[in-house]
């Protein structure tokens, strides 16, 4: 099973690098790790939610011991910086933690 695994990576990988490649190609454009996350996400590889998820989680590890750790206000602190509600904030921290 580990064997299928590594190899439909490697399949993965290579489809996906030389796609890049001539996404880059074709738009005239450098290939960075900007211009890769924008192609994995315009190609529906990276969805959006997974996007918002992890960036709300890393800033709020950032901003937590910042608020002195009190999550109420790191929380409400990402609410207004997204303009998503605090609601989405707390159930994507609870996502997150149950994993």
């Amino acid at each position: 099973m580990e064997e299928y695994r590594k190899h439909i990576l490697d399949r993965f990988q290579e489809h996906l690098q030389q796609n890049f490649k001539n996404y880059c190609e074709r738009h005239g454009i450098e290939q960075t790790d900007n211009q890769l996350i924008t192609f994995l996400i315009d190609h529906d590889l990276m969805s959006l939610a997974h996007v918002q998820r992890y960036t709300v989680l890393k800033e709020f590890e950032k901003l937590y011991p910042e608020h002195t750790y009190h999550k109420t206000h790191a929380v409400s602190t990402l609410a207004n910086r997204f303009s998503i509600s605090e609601r989405t904030v707390w159930s994507i921290l609870k996502y997150i933690k149950s994993r």
